[in-house]
């Protein structure tokens, strides 16, 4: 799907709520179920990894540079 600009306090909100997620993983695949328990997930483009809903993959955000360890 393709990224549309949302209101940026709900992204914030939403980038918050994952932050720990994102911070204290140490490979991709738990990473990918820690995402999956709140409803989230991370979809590859070509604009960087993005933030998307699950199991819908809208995406919601670009995941910012500092959390993209993976």
């Amino acid at each position: 799907m393709t990224y549309h600009a949302a209101d940026p306090v709900t992204i914030s909100r939403i980038l918050n709520l994952v932050r720990p997620e994102l911070c204290n993983v140490a490979t991709r695949n738990e990473l990918k179920h820690r995402l999956a328990r709140l409803g989230y997930g991370i979809s590859d483009t070509r604009r960087g990894q993005m933030l998307t809903t699950v199991p819908h993959g809208i995406e919601i955000a670009p995941i910012p540079a500092s959390f993209n360890t993976f």
